[in-house]
């Protein structure tokens, strides 16, 4: 062939090519464009489905509410004699709680019984049968970490209807809860409810008598019996409290152990709808239980009453009215589920009368604090003789309370009595 022919057929046929070139690339980017745009329509539609994952359900709402119980708070003359400062014609009642308001102050609330009267000193300050202490021990009972006392006792009427009131309005100045003795009928019929925490406490009190000392008003004192209490815990459940509080003064002076009286009563109490009984009046310590309470609607509930807290400072100086405790309650509420106790505990405590120089002091102390003091320093500030009772005390309030005897060299400063278990307060 002629090379001058062949040469004109190749370049038709490149001309003939170069349009299927472009269409092959076009085809090609289309392709490639495509690929992408699924791709991120992929991403889109992913990113679309994983917002919509539902999130991890919100955790329940824990509250927790601890309560400090102290038992007979009384100031006989020792006592104010001690504590009065001639110089500036006062009385200085502070240091008398100077050694467990750590104790105290730590709870978020603590409960004491205040056996005595605050009438004023134009009244004359008095001692047994008939009670006026100097304001300023409410005062000190305040600093040292008091939240709220019951008044309902035997000796709240001793200096009369003035006097009785005239406590309220001075527990009223210095922040000091109270329920128990009362100005009207209408705050006699209130139930004293404590938020305290987000957790709801109802506080009910009552004296089986005033020594035969009169009132004015049967509203002035609640008077323990079974129709006012189950009548007033009735009340006091239509508040929807977490927990009610029942606060008797009863019992037989200076027994360690509960009567069948008291037992009736608590008895009464449980099955009317109380959940902690703190009992007063013996000035000695007595026992304390945790039990299963069945109520009517077939559920179950634990409660928890002590019969008798003992005196918390006085100037009783003889075995056994000369030991107490720090009683702890810790309670639980979780989301919506009914609150519980979780923990009760206590501490042995001691009224020091006399310090090592053989001088008044009035000092309530814990008995580890003092027993786990160098050597040196117990000779130094307490007696011989204290020191052999701070021992007695340990092996006696154990053994009551806990019904075991453990040795001195395993003193602990709290014991545990009740512990409900780990996995279920966690729930």
């Amino acid at each position: 062939m002629n090379p001058k022919r062949k040469n004109t057929e190749r370049f038709k046929i490149l001309l003939l090519l170069i349009p299927l070139i472009f269409l092959f690339t076009s085809c090609g980017q289309s392709q490639s464009i495509s690929s992408s745009s699924e791709l991120s329509s992929s991403y889109i539609s992913s990113a679309e489905s994983s917002s919509k994952i539902e999130p991890e359900p919100t955790p329940p709402v824990v509250h927790t509410a601890s309560l400090a119980v102290i038992g007979d708070m009384m100031v006989h003359s020792y006592q104010y004699n001690e504590s009065y400062d001639s110089k500036t014609g006062t009385y200085e009642f502070d240091h008398n709680f100077a050694a467990v308001k750590k104790y105290l102050q730590a709870a978020d609330y603590c409960i004491g019984n205040l056996e005595t009267v605050l009438g004023g000193e134009d009244i004359g300050i008095s001692d047994y049968p008939n009670f006026n202490t100097p304001d300023s021990f409410a005062e000190a009972a305040k600093r040292g970490g008091v939240n709220f006392v019951t008044t309902a006792n035997n000796h709240c009427a001793d200096r009369g209807t003035d006097s009785l009131l005239r406590t309220l309005d001075e527990l009223d100045k210095v922040g000091i809860d109270h329920t128990g003795t009362y100005r009207s009928q209408a705050e006699r019929d209130n139930i004293f409810i404590k938020d305290i925490n987000g957790i709801k406490f109802a506080f009910l009190s009552y004296t089986y008598g005033t020594n035969g000392m009169p009132y004015a008003n049967s509203y002035n004192v609640n008077i323990l019996s079974d129709g006012l209490v189950k009548s007033d815990i009735k009340r006091a459940k239509e508040e929807n409290p977490d927990f009610i509080v029942v606060l008797p003064h009863m019992g037989v002076e200076y027994q360690t152990q509960p009567n069948a009286e008291q037992k009736r009563i608590v008895d009464m109490m449980f099955k009317a709808g109380a959940d902690i009984i703190l009992a007063s009046h013996p000035h000695v310590l007595q026992p304390m239980e945790v039990r299963d309470i069945a109520d009517d609607d077939g559920n179950t509930r634990k409660g928890f009453v002590i019969y008798s807290l003992g005196n918390f400072i006085s100037s009783q100086t003889t075995p056994p009215r000369n030991a107490s405790i720090i009683l702890n309650i810790d309670t639980q509420k979780v989301g919506d589920k009914k609150a519980e106790i979780t923990k009760i505990s206590f501490i042995p405590i001691w009224t020091q009368f006399r310090n090592g120089k053989n001088q008044n002091d009035f000092v309530v102390r814990s008995v580890y604090d003092v027993l786990s003091l160098p050597e040196s320093e117990q000779k130094e500030n307490f007696r011989a003789k204290d020191l052999q009772r701070l021992r007695d005390i340990h092996y006696e309030t154990t053994s009551l309370l806990l019904n075991k005897n453990i040795p001195i060299k395993y003193i602990q400063n709290e014991y545990v009595f009740y512990q409900k278990d780990e996995k279920e307060v966690s729930q």
